[in-house]
């Protein structure tokens, strides 16, 4: 049975260093990807494109002696909650 010596050379240390700090850029760059498309896919959500909208059919129409009404001007819609702070 042969034995095998296992040295670690400066040559050695200098690949697995390098293979390290390859594999961790790597590894950003997949983060920085996957980020990118999940950000993407929430901002074409449906959900969050289409303003959200409310018809009772019992409303009347708005005339134009109600205009400077505060009662009669319709609420703007809330901001939505940003779950990216």
């Amino acid at each position: 049975m042969q034995q095998y010596v296992f040295s670690m050379t400066s040559r050695m240390v200098t690949i697995a260093a390098t293979c390290a700090l390859l594999l961790c850029v790597l590894l950003f760059l997949l983060g920085v990807e996957i980020g990118t498309r999940f950000a993407a896919s929430l901002d074409t959500s449906p959900a969050s494109s289409a303003p959200a909208t409310v018809s009772t059919g019992t409303v009347a129409p708005q005339t134009s002696s109600d205009a400077g009404s505060v009662a009669a001007t319709p609420a703007s819609p809330a901001a939505p909650a940003s779950s990216t702070l």
